[in-house]
């Protein structure tokens, strides 16, 4: 087969886990055999190849021109759609950050907003829109319609979780029967043995800390964290990109003062180190099919805590601690639980252990090929 894997967006913008999701397929579907080019455009050459996989098709207007050049070529197009439901993570990620900068000017207003966060009964306006819970605004879902209309036109969908294509259902009226689920994979070299000294050398932090590895930004909730850990004494650290998002940045500051610690992107076996070196790696977000760096960090051994959106639940099941990333109390209560279960407990070998046997790059590109072949006859 001879296939062009497809992500939207400008070359040199490749990053996060759109990338290494199409990267390592790309890898195993070349040791299977065939020949597979990997191109970031919104408006790709398509002519010359057998099939098309789309990865990622949250903005319309990319997935629409990727999906008519794809068609013009008469190409099947095979669609991997990293879905998440925009209305509620929008919705959640802006509306946690409005409430917690005025936290900040009026402490009193705290309680009162945060509980109407956690019930989901606050109406967010947010530069001249009201958002809703859980249907976000009529641009949202002028949206849904236009990219569910598009998905029709796939030949098969690759989600990466059931609990994806439920939401793909649900919120994309998507109703066809070819599909495969293709997990994310982890790759476990950097991770299983991984030393926290080095790390704990780099950064002088030797005691007990909290982890979140990603880029600092709303829909992953940081704030939200160190305001559930800001009277707990406990250091933070955000290993992450900070570039797109500084008045977020400034309020992560405002609100860890001394215990948060910042860190850019680090290479991976001092993030290894740091996945290691942490008391527990915590990711309360508002919008994650899965995070990669829940996966990274719970074969280091560390204990995980998730959140109760998104649909990481699939992957984490019974085996770390999860919080609604409205819920302040919850999040602590997590994150302390962990810490206080630690690595040696049963949840984190367990996790480790299904990480391994369930969730690697093999397992998706055996999914993704098998989709390819179901599409191709």
């Amino acid at each position: 087969m001879n296939i062009l894997l497809l992500n939207h967006g400008k070359a040199g913008e490749f990053r996060g886990g759109d990338a290494a999701q199409i990267r390592h397929t790309a890898e195993w579907l070349r040791r299977f055999g065939h020949r597979v080019t990997v191109l970031q455009s919104d408006r790709p050459d398509c002519s010359g190849f057998d099939l098309v996989h789309l990865f990622n098709c949250r903005h319309p207007g990319a997935f629409q021109s990727q999906v008519a050049a794809a068609q013009g070529q008469g190409a099947p197009v095979v669609v991997s759609p990293i879905w998440i439901s925009l209305g509620e993570g929008l919705w959640g990620s802006r509306t946690a950050m409005a409430i917690l900068k005025q936290a900040l000017l009026e402490p009193a207003t705290a309680e009162a907003q945060l509980q109407h966060l956690k019930n989901r009964s606050m109406v967010l306006q947010w530069e001249h829109e009201r958002y809703d819970f859980p249907s976000g605004n009529e641009s949202i879902q002028a949206n849904y319609r236009r990219i569910g209309a598009l998905l029709q036109k796939a030949s098969a969908l690759l989600p990466n979780s059931y609990l994806e294509l439920q939401s793909v259902r649900r919120d994309l009226h998507w109703h066809g029967d070819c599909f495969e689920v293709a997990p994310y994979g982890v790759d476990p070299g950097p991770y299983l043995n991984a030393d926290p000294k080095p790390f704990r050398s780099w950064s002088g932090i030797q005691g007990p800390f909290v982890l979140q590895a990603g880029r600092v930004e709303p829909a992953k909730n940081p704030a939200m964290l160190l305001w559930a850990l800001k009277d707990s004494g406990l250091p933070v650290v955000l290993a992450g990109g900070t570039e797109n998002n500084p008045d977020y940045v400034e309020l992560c500051r405002a609100i860890g003062g001394d215990r948060l610690r910042l860190v850019e992107h680090l290479p991976t076996d001092l993030l290894a180190s740091a996945y290691a070196a942490a008391s527990c790696h915590a990711l309360p977000s508002w919008c994650e099919t899965c995070g990669l760096v829940t996966l990274e960090a719970a074969l280091t051994g560390t204990p995980v805590v998730g959140s109760t959106a998104g649909h990481e639940v699939e992957y984490l099941q019974g085996d770390a601690w999860l919080a609604d990333p409205a819920d302040p109390a919850a999040i602590r209560t997590a994150v302390e639980q962990a810490i206080g279960a630690g690595r040696d407990s049963e949840r984190p070998r367990r996790l480790r252990q299904r990480i391994l046997a369930e969730y690697n790059w093999l397992r998706t590109a055996e999914a993704t090929e098998a989709i390819y072949r179901r599409v191709l006859g």
